[in-house]
């Protein structure tokens, strides 16, 4: 495992201690889950901004932010952007989901 330093503020380094004891974790392992968590949302963030640009299909979409199509349609509820979705997406979409 490759080692990444980081130099954390004061109110953060306490905000991880706090949390790393609650949650009985050592900070390092609690670091790891919230870059995990982090990196997560912020591809579920980009997938949707390139959905909501029409640059991407649903399907696409949810290929980006590593989750199920519908998973990414309750995103886009959520987010109420509208579902620009041709016949041709719906069947694209539909087959990937069937294979």
């Amino acid at each position: 495992m490759d080692v990444i330093s980081i130099r954390p503020t004061k109110e953060m380094k306490k905000k991880l201690e706090d949390l790393a004891e609650i949650r009985h974790m050592e900070r390092s392992s609690l670091v790891r889950e919230l870059i995990d968590i982090g990196i997560q949302e912020k591809l579920k963030e980009h997938a949707l901004n390139l959905f909501a640009k029409n640059k991407v299909s649903v399907g696409k979409a949810a290929e980006i932010a590593g989750v199920s199509i519908r998973e990414m349609l309750g995103l886009i509820n959520e987010r109420n952007l509208p579902l620009h979705v041709s016949a041709e997406d719906i069947k694209k979409d539909f087959e990937a989901a069937t294979s």
